[in-house]
């Protein structure tokens, strides 16, 4: 029996495997292997049994464990609490389980590893090496969030179905919130993570570090800021929408899935595999977003629905209608699974789960 920890499948116990001495390749190692050597039906019952929602209500609950230790309540008490309320309000913690995922798929477990079962939750690989960057990532999501919120850009009272942090603190705080949420998240990749060579952690902050910035998401955010209620064709209408969504959404997405595969020791050829991965399942999210902001209720997305369209703002039902984004959204996914399956099935699986829930959601 071998223990291991794991956060997909359970992540609040040592997982025990009993593994065939004769066949232990698609266990450990690369995470490229027994893919191929599955049957559809074999991998139709692997992927029916697999239980995606109990992976992810456990992976929010390490996640918030971590969270609500990586930002303490603490002196200035308005600043922290301002970050407090938007980080630790609610959310999916899409980001953090794909990096988390993305480790896992390669991640070659040591013989130190495997013996490591005591204070599991503390001094687990998993927890050592990946989750700070787990953790950094939504820190700067919800930084976008509580952004995006604010009356200059978005101008949002609601946020997960709570008002959101300019509604209480104040635009002045939500905004130093978003800043100081900002900065800890580098620190805490650089600080927290533990066992993993100075090299990773560099190439992990600076693959985090270009999502942010003028040519990531926040290029994105100004695209989108100047493209409201601008007059444009099918043809460029398409191409700018594609901009915005690569860079607002799909390149947090990515840089989840890219730092995690890098922590894990992963090959330069499955990071770039993982990478589009990761760019089609980012744009994915970003259209079904639009689809939601014209199908669902304000109670089912805990935000106000249909802002885009009041605020004339290019989407991809706009430009093409439900019908046909949705199918731009499903063929996304479809390329984004075809990406895995030099992977082992078995291993990919939360990753392949997580693509198709992305469509899926209602909220």
């Amino acid at each position: 029996l071998t223990p291991r920890v794991s956060v997909t499948p359970p992540v609040n116990s040592v997982d025990t495997l009993e593994e065939d001495e004769g066949d232990q390749s698609g266990s450990q190692g690369s995470g490229v292997g027994k893919g191929g050597d599955l049957s559809t039906s074999e991998k139709a019952r692997l992927a029916k049994e697999y239980d995606l929602k109990s992976m992810l209500a456990k992976c929010i609950g390490l996640v918030d464990s971590c969270l609500d230790e990586a930002v303490p309540q603490q002196y200035p008490d308005t600043i922290h609490a301002a970050m407090r309320h938007s980080l630790l309000g609610g959310g999916k913690r899409i980001r953090p389980a794909l990096c988390l995922a993305a480790f896992e798929l390669v991640h070659e477990v040591t013989a130190g590893e495997a013996d490591d079962d005591v204070d599991v939750l503390k001094r687990s690989f998993l927890l050592r090496k990946c989750m700070p960057t787990a953790c950094a990532l939504e820190m700067i999501h919800t930084m976008s969030l509580i952004h995006d919120d604010l009356p200059c850009l978005d101008n949002d009272d609601f946020r997960r179905g709570k008002p959101t942090c300019h509604k209480v603190y104040g635009e002045d705080m939500a905004i130093l919130a978003g800043d100081a949420l900002l900065a800890l998240a580098f620190e805490y990749i650089a600080r927290e993570t533990k066992d993993v060579s100075p090299e990773r952690v560099l190439r992990v902050i600076t693959e985090v570090g270009r999502c942010v910035g003028s040519r990531g998401l926040v290029g994105g955010q100004v695209v989108d800021i100047q493209s409201e209620k601008k007059k444009m064709g099918k043809e460029e209408g398409l191409k700018t929408l594609e901009y915005i969504h690569e860079h607002k959404t799909a390149v947090l997405l990515e840089a989840s899935v890219v730092s995690g595969a890098i922590l894990g020791g992963a090959s330069e050829e499955q990071v770039e595999l993982l990478r589009g991965y990761a760019r089609d399942i980012g744009l994915a999210f970003q259209v079904q977003d639009d689809i939601l902001d014209v199908t669902a209720s304000t109670e089912e997305l805990g935000k106000t629905a249909g802002k885009d369209l009041l605020s004339e703002k290019t989407t991809y039902p706009s430009l093409l209608g439900l019908e046909k984004s949705r199918e731009i959204a499903d063929s996304l996914i479809e390329d984004a699974l075809g990406k895995l399956s030099s992977f082992d099935y078995e291993k990919s699986l939360p990753l392949l789960l997580l693509a198709k829930y992305i469509v899926a959601r209602s909220n």
